[in-house]
């Protein structure tokens, strides 16, 4: 752990963040408090890559991921707001190292806690899969080390079992090094891809390295498609598991169930890491201990300095006001980091306080999911436009025995109207019209299914897409009305009504009255968005 310096943020949503954990190429990892006092890892997107919409979908996807995990070996997913300006997921707190650093720090793991490490990754790993997932991550520094067994954790490129990737040209996703062949060509990958890195990470436990060596990424690529492993050290029964892990070819690799069960028949139940791995989580848990004991001296006036979101502080005259309800105390200096303030001057602590955080911290989910539910009722609902789409088809079909009648029919006026020309002669756009007002319908219905997990951006253009269609609808329908009309009308007394003169005026008139309402909510949203 490592204090907060003057760059880190003091609160993420309604967590209050005591300590820095650490660091990564995607963001920074915090110790936090929840408003009801659970202590919380929470991974802080960094800022850079916060604008990048693809970015958006994947941590997205991780955090729908790791939610619909809740097998034994996963660390839960408590809170997330994958749509805020830096987003953040919020984990139970594990006071464990990474099997990455406890390996560098403390050498290769004994026989004994290999096999354990084994059952329990493998038990995990069958969670993932049985929830239609393949992790596509599996790295020692993705595996924790917990008194109670390894825990599997960054589902930030998990994805269904069936689903494909293209990530453009020459990319693929997983840790080069730790990825399967078929990954490392940008094949389709299944859960056989997870079993390959899980024997890759088998290997580094053994050993203390990766069984494909080091150097560039292509070096590493290269090796994992043509080179078999280098298992030096790795023997026995344990290294016969691992060897067949990393079979080149999917069908050659064992499940994960037969793993698991392989496992088990070796694996102790009782306390299985080595004494200085032990010490080092003690010495986290000393730590987290430690972190809880300064809480309550810090509290009192971070209620006042940091209220829960939605609130407002200030102080006035010796009154500091957080919302509705004022709060009576002492003004406070200005806060200098881990300080506590002194006992005899510590304020009042005002209960509405914790509870509006914890509010707050309920709804933070669901804020997103809220504002797409306003925008997809009433004229948020595309197929709403059949109302007026099935018409417009139908006089776009009639249309056709429409000029056919006036053919045979033709004015009898020596000079008929402008109108009457262009309605008989250009009559081109009909076609055009209908086709691009039906996509519209079916292009904005399909979208509106993705508005939960697209940027926020591409949310406000689609707003915008429902009014700029309502407008197109109106002015479409009221087209096809107006040419049916002008036909009908200037062809002699002999030819008759058409049928659908009959949807026409009815379509008309009822098109009288909701059409400015239509026109003006149709306006307003696009303003809006």
């Amino acid at each position: 752990m490592q204090p907060l310096t003057a760059t880190d943020p003091r609160r993420v949503g309604a967590y209050r963040l005591l300590y820095r954990l650490g660091e990564g190429g995607m963001g920074r990892v915090y110790l936090g408090r929840s408003p009801g006092g659970r202590t919380v890892a929470l991974k802080v997107v960094h800022g850079a890559i916060a604008g990048d919409p693809g970015f958006r979908r994947r941590f997205a996807r991780e955090v729908r991921a790791a939610r619909s995990l809740r097998g034994a070996g996963t660390v839960p997913v408590l809170d997330a707001d994958p749509e805020a300006e830096v987003p953040w997921l919020a984990t139970a707190y594990v006071p464990g190292p990474a099997l990455s650093d406890a390996v560098i720090g403390h050498g290769p793991l004994p026989q004994e806690a290999l096999w354990r490490l084994l059952s329990g990754l493998a038990q995990a790993l069958a969670g993932v899969h049985g929830a239609g997932l393949v992790h596509r991550d599996v790295k020692p520094s993705n595996v924790l080390l917990s008194p109670s067994g390894p825990l599997l954790i960054d589902f930030g490129i998990a994805r269904s079992a069936d689903e494909t990737v293209l990530t453009g040209t020459g990319l693929v996703v997983g840790s080069p090094g730790y990825m399967s062949p078929e990954q490392a060509e940008g094949r389709t990958v299944g859960p056989a891809a997870d079993v390959f890195s899980l024997g890759a990470v088998l290997a580094f436990a053994a050993t203390g390295r990766g069984p494909f060596g080091g150097g560039s990424v292509a070096e590493l690529l290269y090796r994992l498609v043509h080179h078999e492993p280098d298992l030096d050290g790795v023997g026995g029964p344990f290294g016969e598991l691992t060897r067949h892990c990393l079979a080149k070819r999917p069908a050659d690799r064992p499940t994960v169930a037969e793993l698991a069960a392989a496992a088990a028949q070796r694996a102790d139940t009782g306390p299985w890491l080595p004494a200085p791995v032990v010490a080092a989580i003690a010495q986290k848990a000393e730590e987290l201990l430690n972190a809880e004991a300064a809480e309550p001296e810090e509290e009192a006036e971070l209620l006042v300095r940091d209220p829960a979101p939605g609130t407002v502080s200030g102080a006035v005259s010796g009154r500091a006001v957080s919302g509705p309800d004022a709060v009576t105390t002492t003004a406070l200096p200005p806060r200098t980091p881990r300080t506590p303030p002194p006992t005899a001057a510590r304020p009042g602590r005002s209960p509405a306080g914790p509870a509006r955080a914890r509010a707050a911290s309920q709804a933070a989910p669901f804020r997103r999911e809220d504002a797409v539910k306003a925008l997809t009722t009433g004229l948020g609902r595309p197929l709403y436009g059949l109302f007026f789409l099935v018409p417009v088809l139908a006089l776009f079909i009639g249309g056709f025995d429409l000029l056919h009648r006036a053919a045979l029919y033709p004015s009898e006026s020596e000079h008929p109207s402008a109108a009457h020309e262009w309605a008989v002669n250009d009559d081109w756009w009909r076609l055009p019209v209908t086709v691009l007002l039906f996509a519209a319908m079916v292009w904005l219905h399909v979208y509106r299914r993705r508005l939960l997990t697209v940027p926020p951006g591409r949310v406000r253009l689609w707003s915008a897409g429902i009014g700029v269609y309502w407008i197109a609808l109106l002015a479409g329908t009221a087209l096809h009305v107006a040419w049916f009309v002008i036909v009908q009308e200037d062809m002699p007394s002999e030819a008759g009504n058409h049928p659908l003169l009959w949807v026409a005026v009815p379509l008309t008139l009822i098109g009288a009255v909701v059409s400015p309402v239509l026109l003006i909510t149709s306006v307003l949203r696009i303003a809006r968005a």
